[in-house]
């Protein structure tokens, strides 16, 4: 390949492909909430109903948080992240171990507030390699300098070496671990862990 990634803000028609990106990113944790919905209307799939929150103008679940990484005109790849914000009083957040009834209580637990958090970043695989994510990564520093955000958040899980390896060369540290409460549509085991990056450490 010797074309360059370009970055540009979503739009309202790259729903779907943000659908499969989150996807890909969460290791399915998204389709669970998705799959919820689906069973709720006709003649829709889970990733319909993603496709759906993410044509919406509204929430931090939206194109309105996303940007599109392309390659020669093709979409490549994905970056969701929003300010993450301190929860309520009344709105307890358990601490592991977790009893099982609630599959997202690890990613509720692992929140680092007052951060921009990078919800999701996900490259196609024909894309990898080529420092697409990377150029993602710098966009959410970027975006999170303009929102006036000195630190960066995101969630990934231990099994995904890959991903680990490049939050930490570009400077995110472990900040915490969380157990995956098992579901058959989660891809991963193990711990989920919280990285933690300051703006001050751009590498």
């Amino acid at each position: 390949m010797n074309a360059k990634p370009s970055y540009r803000p979503a739009s309202t028609a790259d729903g779907r492909f943000i659908a499969e990106m989150i996807d890909l990113s969460s290791d399915g944790v998204a389709l669970i909430e998705w799959s919820e919905g689906a069973s709720k209307a006709e003649n829709c799939s889970p990733l319909d109903i993603g496709a759906r929150l993410y044509e919406s103008g509204e929430g931090d679940y939206s194109y309105r948080n996303c940007w599109i990484a392309e390659w020669s005109g093709q979409r490549a790849g994905m970056l969701l992240g929003f300010p993450m914000h301190a929860r309520g009083e009344g709105e307890r957040v358990p601490s592991p171990p977790f009893d099982g009834s609630d599959v997202f209580a690890p990613y509720k637990f692992l929140e680092a507030p007052d951060t921009w958090y990078i919800c999701g970043v996900a490259v196609l695989p024909e894309y990898r390699g080529h420092g697409v994510g990377t150029g993602l990564m710098r966009l959410a520093r970027e975006q999170a300098g303009v929102q006036g955000y000195d630190r960066l958040s995101l969630v990934v899980f231990e099994e995904n070496a890959v991903a680990l390896r490049l939050y930490k060369r570009l400077g995110y540290e472990i900040t915490d671990r969380a157990p995956i409460v098992p579901h058959p549509l989660i891809r991963c085991s193990g711990d989920a862990l919280l990285m933690v990056a300051d703006q001050s450490l751009d590498p």
